[in-house]
């Protein structure tokens, strides 16, 4: 039976890596409500192997993440599946916020997911030019039928979760988005725990 690790608090506006082995389960909760959890996904047995909304969207046929749906890796490989989902409101079309993205609105300096998570995932080999795409959980996305791209405020209230079960070895980095527009107007604290399979004996 799995084993629950304590749940831990990434700071607003920062960044945080993991490592989850097969059959681990990475559950992530808001705990003040409408605030988003940018997650990046990575193969632990070669990092260049990263998570790809194209290659989800297509084996889902689903533009829409939610309870059961498999995320995908530019080479095919099933890396985590879709096992909790208390919002129903999720996205993996937007790339992390950077600092560039900041600058192009002229507030920069700023901190951004993508800062973040370089430097959070860099002890494990991965650099910025590999952080190009994320699940952006609780993430409130509207297209509009002429295709325009709106940012609404996340549906999760305090308490909500979100939870990923590894179909693989993965790296993991995780960062409490630093946007203010994603947010609802202020940036805040995200949580996680992880359900650990305890080590199989020989």
């Amino acid at each position: 039976m799995p084993v629950s690790s304590a749940r831990l608090r990434i700071a607003a506006q920062s960044g945080s890596s993991l490592r989850l082995n097969r059959g681990d389960v990475l559950r992530i909760v808001d705990p003040g409500g409408e605030q988003v959890a940018d997650v990046a996904l990575f193969c632990a047995r070669d990092v260049r192997e990263g998570f790809s909304p194209g290659r989800t969207m297509d084996y889902n046929a689903s533009v829409r993440l939610g309870l059961g749906h498999v995320l995908y890796s530019q080479r095919s490989t099933p890396l985590a599946r879709v096992v909790e989902d208390r919002v129903g409101t999720h996205d993996f079309l937007l790339a992390p916020c950077s600092a560039a993205m900041f600058a192009r609105r002229g507030e920069s300096p700023h901190p951004s997911c993508h800062e973040n998570l370089a430097a959070a995932l860099a002890s494990y080999g991965i650099t910025g030019d590999d952080v190009r795409a994320t699940i952006n959980v609780f993430m409130n996305v509207r297209i509009a039928p002429e295709g325009a791209v709106e940012i609404l405020p996340p549906r999760s209230r305090a308490g909500d979760a979100f939870a990923l079960e590894a179909l693989d070895d993965l790296v993991v980095g995780l960062a409490a988005c630093s946007s203010e527009l994603t947010n609802n107007g202020r940036c805040k604290p995200i949580e996680y725990e992880v359900a650990a399979v305890p080590c199989r004996r020989p």
